[in-house]
């Protein structure tokens, strides 16, 4: 091999060392930021889906970056969506404050939702046997009027004739629920189910009075929300959002042992009662995996939401108005639909 067919050899070589090292780097897609509004500190297990999008990766494989953030309530998320100018893209607030929002003129849509059903229920003290019971109790409220659980608690009151005047709301923060509960500074509130085990272990005279699916059969929990704002300037980070956190649903019926250590992770419960909420959750088919927003359950929640009094017939926002359905169209497309169980929806 003469001198130049040489120096053409090593050039060939080290330009082809050149290519494999900055390979992987060039092909790394840059990731975007999805800014996400959580509505507990910390949260529920109701609420994972978007960590378990980060912890697994699947929010990695679509170019997703989550930044996830906690707020005492989801009012409090969603104000932060609503005066982030577009730094937050996403809130998932329960429903109460968001129809209250668009009643009020505010340019937002649902564009998904982690659950339909409310899984909640209202824990009492022993002493308190029915609803009427609650006459001048002292009841929790985390995030004040307007939020969910004061919501969830006008729901209960309004099913025996009692209205808010005839008890007296105590504003406690969201991670002092139990503790309220158990050292007697309220006699009721509503808690999530891996709330009711905890407080009830803690505590056993303590009793659940109602379950919230069963006094509002026909409600909406809650939704992921974003603004208008959003929709027209990134559309494709929430399309993309929407298919990492349809996928998170579908991997925590998948994967129970991840799905819980993943829950004490975050939610910062003992094993036994991320367990048991997460098979009771998981049993009734709490988490959506198709389309979730579908127009009867959604347009059932609104009247709902118009019979407890969050908002009045004449301001209830039509299904149109108050979703933007594509998004999760659109993953389906994708994805396919999970069928043969009555649980999917």
């Amino acid at each position: 091999m003469n001198r130049v067919a040489k120096r053409l050899l090593v050039a060939a070589i080290m330009l082809l060392l050149l290519i494999v090292l900055a390979g992987p780097n060039q092909a790394q897609p840059r990731l975007r930021v999805l800014s996400l509004a959580m509505p507990t500190t910390p949260p529920n297990l109701v609420h994972i889906p978007p960590w378990v999008a980060l912890e697994t990766g699947i929010f990695a494989r679509y170019g997703i970056e989550p930044k996830i953030f906690t707020f005492e309530g989801g009012p409090s998320a969603l104000r932060a969506l609503i005066g982030s100018r577009g730094e937050l893209q996403v809130a998932a607030p329960g429903v109460p404050p968001f129809i209250s929002a668009i009643a009020a003129g505010t340019e937002l849509k649902a564009i998904g939702t982690y659950a339909m059903q409310h899984p909640v229920a209202m824990v009492v003290q022993g002493d308190i046997k029915r609803c009427e019971d609650l006459r001048g109790k002292k009841i929790g409220t985390p995030g004040g009027t307007g939020a969910y659980s004061e919501v969830m608690t006008r729901g209960v009151l309004f099913s025996c004739g009692l209205t808010p005047r005839d008890v007296q709301y105590i504003n406690i923060a969201t991670a002092a629920r139990v503790p309220a509960l158990v050292n007697n500074q309220i006699d009721a509130i509503v808690l999530h189910v891996d709330q009711v085990f905890e407080a009830v272990e803690a505590k056993k005279t303590l009793r659940i009075l109602t379950h919230m699916s069963e006094t509002l059969p026909r409600g909406w929990y809650a939704a992921y929300v974003t603004t208008g704002d959003v929709m027209r300037n990134d559309p494709k980070l929430l399309q993309d959002a929407m298919s990492a956190l349809l996928e998170a649903n579908r991997f925590i019926y998948q994967n129970r042992d991840k799905t819980i250590e993943i829950g004490i992770k975050y939610t910062k419960f003992e094993k036994d009662t991320v367990s048991r909420t997460y098979d009771e959750l998981s049993k009734r088919g709490i988490w959506p995996v198709n389309e979730g927003l579908r127009k009867d359950l959604v347009e059932a929640g609104l009247d709902t939401e118009v019979r407890i009094g969050t908002i009045t017939a004449a301001v209830k926002p039509t299904y149109e108005q108050a979703v933007q359905i594509g998004f999760v169209r659109a993953a389906l497309t994708k994805l396919g639909m999970w069928t043969g169980d009555p649980r999917w929806h």
